[in-house]
């Protein structure tokens, strides 16, 4: 099945810092809103601060937790907060913490080639999950169960550039949730989504101002995203 879509992708906002920022996303009525736990990034908040923000965001945008690497600690920390309603996983998934999670797993994956992006989006048990510890069958029925979303991102984590897209179209066959990142903005945008056929696109570098997320440039973003018109065979 081809991921070729009339649909006009979902849209989440990541890396909101701040409660101003709501009024952004509110307005422009995006999908998703994505919230940073990785002390590497300039984007990084506390469980409070992620929870005081979601409390402002429109009940209908639904809130993203973005780890790296986490244990079953922060995702029991994070859920027992309550303001989250999806896990977004980077680099390696402890098999314990993956038991530990009861929100939907979105399984974020550094993309370097496009066979990498072929091969991950073709994950329908657990081979596209790094684990650092050895699982059993019924491990194996829960990741499948749990990761309900591939995140296609650029090779650096949180870098603000896209991967190669330079291979042209590729014909993604998933039964699970497909997410365009990295290095996304206004401007390219509408060429990933004629590549690549995303359910979602997802933002952070490039809706940045000088302090925080820009108005403008989420506005931007979304106008170029929601005016897109896909054409078979585009």
């Amino acid at each position: 099945m081809s991921r070729a879509s009339n649909k006009t992708p979902e849209i989440k906002i990541c890396g909101i810092t701040d409660i101003r920022e709501t009024e952004y996303l509110n307005e422009y009525r995006v999908d998703y809103a994505g919230f940073v736990f990785y002390p590497a990034s300039k984007r990084n908040i506390t469980i409070h601060q992620a929870k005081q923000i979601a409390n402002e965001l429109d009940p209908e945008i639904k809130k993203v937790a973005v780890l790296v690497s986490p244990d079953a600690g922060q995702i029991e920390a994070i859920q027992e907060a309550g303001f989250a309603d999806i896990l977004q996983i980077h680099k390696d998934i402890d098999i314990r913490a993956l038991r530990a999670a009861d929100l939907p797993v979105w399984r974020a994956v550094n993309i370097s080639t496009m066979q990498n992006i072929e091969e991950a989006a073709y994950v329908t048990d657990m081979d596209a999950v790094r684990l650092t510890t050895g699982i059993t069958d019924t491990d194996a029925d829960l990741i499948k169960d749990k990761i309900t979303a591939i995140v296609a991102d650029a090779p650096d984590f949180g870098s603000g550039k896209t991967f190669d897209w330079s291979d042209g179209k590729i014909n993604i066959k998933s039964h699970l949730k497909f997410i365009l990142a990295g290095g996304l903005n206004a401007s390219n945008v509408t060429e990933g989504i004629r590549i690549f056929h995303p359910d979602t696109v997802d933002v952070s570098s490039g809706v940045e101002g000088d302090h925080g997320k820009s108005k403008d440039k989420i506005a931007e973003f979304v106008k170029a995203v929601r005016s897109f018109e896909h054409q078979e065979g585009q």
